[in-house]
């Protein structure tokens, strides 16, 4: 696990690794100053990953070439990604699978696995590729093979891998989010710390001995400087608490933090700030809602860790998913997608990765009747794909 040391009360970056240059960013750290805004899903630049469009045309003419012998085997497969290029669209992609699923000609087995596993590493960056396909999660956990193939098939089926940070090129509008990601996999927001499983919420709802800061509101403080200049300021209000939950639970304020391990107040170790990362891994903020690297209340897409920091560029990764997952004692009580990617889905304009889906392959426990929320409805609900774990276009 990488941590940095700090320096408070301003949780600066050290020297220790003077590899890590720290962007330039206000002196004090949120709750003495004005802090970041939490996520907003109501206008969004225009943006299709090719759904629906006509630009398969290159895909389509290499299916007919090389089935013209009556069989697609794994060579063919391989042709027909070079033909969608490096970056596969979503018409290219679903192309793909309909030739891989197709009876009008022979399709050998290997050519079904070479298309899921060109899938699951198509438009990553290349640092992922090596990581989503050898079995274990980006935080050290064991992925199960029920999950494994569910990102293959969904990927296959169009569902978009993407970059939080990417812009729109007409504003520079982030795409996928208003905030940017801008913190790497140190202390709090380690791939380990945030990953949960239905093994790790077990282990933390029966540690009856773990202790921690507990967040109950908040309290006013002080800051001096050298000259004696000092303000008042207010900060969240701790106390010593015993005992995991099991809990992952809504948790926002805007004060100060000096505790970022400290939980929220049901002892949730994790806020339900979550994402799919591209290993099909579910990840969630820490309760703090605060990094060692800038104290800023963390949005969903700092969970990518795409940072500006020299020496951690390696810890960016694309998501297949972002929203908010509630767990009480163990147990999923609610799953909302973003309202972007809900609009987006709706529209016809891209596919997503189901998250229901995905938390019930990974075994985790889903209380009865729990179905997936949507942030904004006004194109309409997406529609589930089950056979292929996808979300698609609402139906008309």
């Amino acid at each position: 696990m990488r941590r940095i040391a700090l320096f408070a009360p301003l949780l600066l970056l050290t020297a220790c690794d003077e590899s890590v240059r720290e962007p330039a960013q206000t002196d004090l750290p949120c709750g003495k100053v004005a802090c970041s805004a939490d996520e907003a899903d109501d206008e969004f630049p225009e943006w299709s990953n090719g759904v629906g469009k006509a630009d398969a045309a290159a895909v389509a003419s290499a299916v007919s070439r090389v089935t013209a012998d009556g069989e697609l085997d794994a060579d063919d497969v391989r042709d027909l990604f070079a033909a969608a290029g490096d970056n596969v669209g979503g018409s290219e992609m679903l192309a793909i699978r309909d030739a891989v699923d197709s009876t009008s000609f022979e399709v050998t087995d290997e050519a079904k696995t070479t298309a899921l596993t060109l899938a699951t590493q198509a438009n990553l960056f290349a640092h992922e590729v090596d990581d989503v396909v050898d079995g274990e999660s980006f935080g050290g956990a064991k992925i199960p093979e029920a999950v494994q193939q569910l990102v293959a098939r969904a990927k296959l089926s169009g569902a978009v891998a993407y970059d939080v940070n990417e812009v729109d090129e007409v504003d520079g509008e982030g795409v996928w989010s208003p905030y940017p990601s801008t913190t790497p996999a140190v202390e709090n927001m380690t791939f380990e710390h945030t990953e949960i499983t239905p093994q790790g919420l077990a282990d933390d709802l029966a540690d009856t001995q773990v202790t921690y800061n507990k967040i109950v509101g908040t309290e006013k403080a002080q800051q001096c400087d050298a000259a004696g200049s000092c303000f008042d300021y207010q900060r969240a209000r701790l106390v010593p608490a015993q005992g995991g939950t099991g809990n992952v639970l809504s948790h926002y304020d805007e004060v100060f933090h000096e505790d970022i391990y400290a939980r929220g107040a049901s002892g949730q170790k994790w806020a339900n700030n979550c994402a799919i990362l591209s290993d099909g891994s579910v990840h969630c903020l820490p309760a703090s809602r605060r990094s060692v690297v800038q104290d800023l209340i963390l949005t969903n897409p700092h969970l990518s860790r795409c940072n500006p920091y020299q020496g951690f560029a390696t810890d960016c990764k694309h998501l297949l998913y972002n929203g908010h997952i509630d767990v009480r004692e163990g147990v999923v009580v609610g799953i909302e997608i973003s309202g972007r990617l809900a609009k987006r889905a709706a529209k016809g304009k891209a596919n997503f990765i189901d998250p229901l889906a995905v938390l019930q392959a990974w075994g985790f426990e889903i209380a009865p009747n729990v179905s997936i929320r949507y942030g904004n409805t006004s194109e309409g609900v997406p529609t589930r794909d089950l056979a292929n774990g996808v979300l698609t276009a609402a139906t008309p």
